[in-house]
This record gives structure tokens, C-alpha cells and sequence, in this order.
């Protein structure tokens, strides 16, 4: 939609949100899940801070809910994860959801090409549960990928993904084109 045709348009069809903000991850132990996102996957920590008296009433937790939240942000500057450690008892289930689950499943990040390899090898040396090799599949109508999958401190999923470049997926688009006129 251009500009005139936005101005044209009734009030309640531009209103709409912006860019992700942030995700917030309940997490065990906080140093961890920090070391985990700022050395293991290069982010950097924005901000540190403690939850407000508001935040109980406006979560609906129990008035005396506290948490320590620190927020990491990768290179693009477009969306942060907030970790928080609250003082509340642990979830019944114990353990995070999962692809398949209602509710987030996995988190995904991308990663430069000639930098997969060497994130793979720096979260094994940390010990991270890692769950296989950078693998390499081909996705159909768009092209090569290259990833992994590994586990944060808490056990959520974590999908570190080489994306195509977007003149690789036009080439691999327009060769599949071809591929299918034979």
C-alpha cells in the first residue's frame, strides 16, 4: 500500500503494531542464561533491572512477585529478549515448551554464513547441549540453508539458521523455474 492509498484509507485499517519489542524467557538462574546469550551467541546486554511494584497487578501475579531481569539484543538492533528470574515456585511441569506445544517452542537466530561453524564450536567448548553439526538442507522455493539446534540453560530451543542471501534464493528460484519446464 503506497502512502495515498494509506491516507485514503479508514483509521482503524493503519492502525497496526510495529517491530517486535521483546520476548520475555522465565529462567532458573540468570547468570547463566546470560553467559549463555552474551558469550555463547555474541548479543550484548542492554539493560539490568528489577521489576516495579506495578508489575504483579499488571501480570496478575501474586502481590509480592519480584523478578531480576537482564535484556540481550543481537547486532540488528531490532528486538530484544528480556530473562527474568522471578522469586515465584517453580512450573509444575518443569520443563519449557516445545515445537508442538501450545505456547513458544523455539527461539531462532540468524547467522552469518562463515560464522556458523565457529558459534557451533564455541557452544560445545561451553558446554551447551548441542544437538547436532551445522547441517545443510535445501528448502524448496527457497534455497540452502545452513543450521543447528541447541538448548539455553533452561532447556528452551534454540535454532541458529544461515539464511540464503536474497539474490541466492531469486537464482535458486529462477533455476527451479527451469527445472520444472523440462
Amino acid at each position: 500500500m503506497t502512502t495515498a492509498e494509506e491516507n485514503r484509507a479508514p483509521a482503524e485499517t493503519r492502525i497496526a503494531v510495529g517491530s517486535l519489542n521483546h520476548v520475555a524467557i522465565g529462567v532458573r538462574d540468570l547468570e547463566a542464561s546470560v553467559r549463555f546469550y552474551v558469550e555463547g551467541l555474541g548479543m550484548r546486554q542492554t539493560l539490568t533491572k528489577e521489576t516495579s511494584d506495578l508489575t504483579p497487578s499488571l501480570m496478575r501475579l501474586p502481590a509480592h512477585a519480584k523478578a531480576t531481569t537482564v535484556f540481550v539484543q543481537g547486532a540488528s538492533r531490532v528486538g530484544q529478549i528480556e530473562l527474568a528470574q522471578w522469586n515465584l515456585p517453580e512450573d509444575d511441569e518443569g520443563r519449557p515448551k516445545r515445537p508442538g506445544d501450545i505456547g513458544m517452542g523455539q527461539l531462532s537466530f540468524p547467522v552469518d554464513p562463515d560464522h556458523i561453524g565457529a558459534l557451533h564450536d564455541r557452544l560445545v567448548a561451553m558446554g551447551c547441549e548441542v544437538y547436532s553439526e551445522p547441517t545443510t538442507s535445501i528448502i524448496k522455493n527457497y534455497g540452502p540453508v545452513t543450521l543447528f539446534l541447541c538448548e539455553d540453560p533452561d532447556g528452551n530451543q534454540v535454532e541458529l539458521i544461515a539464511l540464503p542471501s536474497a539474490e541466492t534464493v531469486r537464482e535458486f528460484r529462477a533455476q527451479a523455474g527451469k527445472d520444472e519446464t523440462r
